[in-house]
C-alpha cells in the first residue's frame, strides 16, 4: 500500500512528531508499504522529507523564515498535490497544532482520504481541554475542578483573576494552555504568588489558559483501540509529575503494565475512558489520561486523539501487554482507518 506519512509540522511538539514518524515509517516499510514522508512545515512545492542511508528521516527543522511564511492553506495545497492524492492511506504522525486540532482531519474527510485516528470534530473537541472536561461532567466522568481564563481577562484584570483562583482552588494548582499537549507550557503552582509567571508561560502557547486543581496520587492511562480498552499503564516519573522530559527521555519514567489496580478500580478507569472516547465521537484509537487520587478516585484529565508512538510512548506499551507487536498495532490502526466510514 502507498502511504503518505505526515510528521514534523510547526507545533511545539515538532521533535516528538519526528520521533513518532520515524518509528511508524520504519515499521510500515518493514511491513512492505511504500512510505512517502510529508512535512507540512515546508512550502507545498517542497514538502517531501527524505530518508537517509541509515534509515532515519532527514527532516531538518525549518528556518524561522519558513515557519513565518506558513499558513493553513499550505495544508490544502499539499493535500491536493498529485503525488499525495494518489496515496492509498494518509497516516498522521503530527502532534499538536493542525495535525491534532481537527484541521488536517477535516481536509482529509472533505477529500475522502482514508486516515488514522478520530475525525475532525472529535479531534477539535478533544484538543479543547475546557470543552472536553464539560463533556466529562455531562457524562458523569469525574475530572479535577478547573477554570478557563481568556487572555483578555488576564491582561485586563489580573488581580480579579488571581482572586478568583484563590477563592476556587487550594494550592497546588496546574496552569496550562487550553489546547496543547505533552505538558508544553504547563506549570504546577504551589504558592499562588507564582501564578503570574505560570500564566505568562501558558499564554505563550494559547489565548486561553486552564487552571486545574492538582490531584496528588497515581498517574494511569487507558488506551482505546477500536472497540476495546487495552491494559492500563501506570506511569512512575522520576520528576514530580509526568513532564516533557519524563515522557520522551528513556529511563526517566518507570512503566507498570498492566497497572497494579484492583479489578473494580481498573474496570472503572476503563469504562470512563471508553465512555469519553465514544461521547466525544472518537473512532480508531485514542488514549485517556487519569490521576488516581489518594482516596482511590479516578479523575480524567484529557483524551489524546493522536497519542505518541515513540520508544517511550504509552499506547505501544499497552498494546504490547494485549499481545500486539508494534507492527501488528499499526496494521490494526490502518484497518480501522480504512473502514472508518
Amino acid at each position: 500500500m502507498k502511504i503518505a506519512l505526515y510528521l514534523g509540522g510547526t507545533s511545539p511538539e515538532r521533535d516528538v512528531s519526528i520521533s513518532t514518524g520515524q518509528n511508524i515509517g520504519k515499521a510500515l516499510s518493514e511491513l512492505g508499504h511504500e512510505v512517502l514522508y510529508v512535512d507540512p512545515a515546508f512550502p507545498a512545492e517542497n514538502f517531501s522529507a527524505q530518508m537517509t542511508e541509515t534509515g532515519d528521516v532527514d527532516v531538518e527543522p525549518p528556518k524561522t523564515a519558513e515557519i513565518d511564511r506558513f499558513d493553513h492553506t499550505n495544508v490544502f495545497r499539499i493535500a491536493v498535490d498529485e503525488t499525495v492524492e494518489t496515496q492509498d492511506f494518509h497516516f498522521i504522525a503530527l502532534h499538536g497544532g493542525i495535525g491534532e486540532n481537527g484541521l488536517l482531519q477535516g481536509v482529509f474527510e472533505h477529500l475522502n482520504y482514508s486516515f488514522n485516528g478520530p475525525g475532525y470534530a472529535a479531534s477539535a473537541v478533544a484538543m479543547d481541554k475546557h470543552l472536553s472536561k464539560q463533556i466529562m461532567v455531562a457524562q458523569g466522568i469525574p475530572t479535577p475542578e478547573w477554570l478557563v481564563v481568556p487572555y483578555g481577562d488576564w491582561s485586563g484584570q489580573p488581580a480579579a483573576v488571581r482572586a478568583h483562583v484563590e477563592e476556587k482552588f487550594t494550592p497546588p494548582v496546574v496552569v496550562k494552555p487550553n489546547s496543547q499537549g505533552s505538558t508544553i507550557g504547563l506549570t504546577v503552582v504551589r504558592e499562588l504568588d507564582q501564578l503570574e509567571p505560570a500564566f505568562d508561560k501558558a499564554f505563550e502557547y494559547d489565548f486561553r489558559v486552564l487552571v486545574e486543581q492538582y490531584v496528588p496520587g497515581r498517574e494511569v492511562t487507558a488506551a482505546i483501540l477500536g472497540d476495546q480498552t487495552l491494559p492500563l499503564v501506570e506511569i512512575k516519573p522520576t520528576h514530580q509529575y509526568y513532564d516533557y522530559e519524563c515522557k520522551y527521555s528513556a529511563g526517566m519514567s518507570e512503566y507498570v503494565v498492566p497497572a497494579e489496580l484492583n479489578k473494580a478500580l481498573s474496570d472503572q478507569v476503563r469504562q470512563h475512558a471508553f465512555r469519553l472516547f465514544r461521547s466525544i465521537g472518537a473512532v480508531g484509537y485514542s488514549r485517556a489520561d487519569f490521576r488516581i487520587s489518594e482516596g482511590g478516585e479516578p479523575l480524567c484529565l484529557e483524551l489524546n486523539t493522536l497519542p505518541g508512538m515513540t520508544e517511550t510512548s504509552l499506547v505501544p506499551k499497552a498494546a504490547g501487554a494485549a499481545g500486539y507487536s508494534f507492527q501488528e498495532l499499526l496494521t490494526e490502526i490502518l484497518e480501522l482507518g480504512q473502514t472508518r466510514f
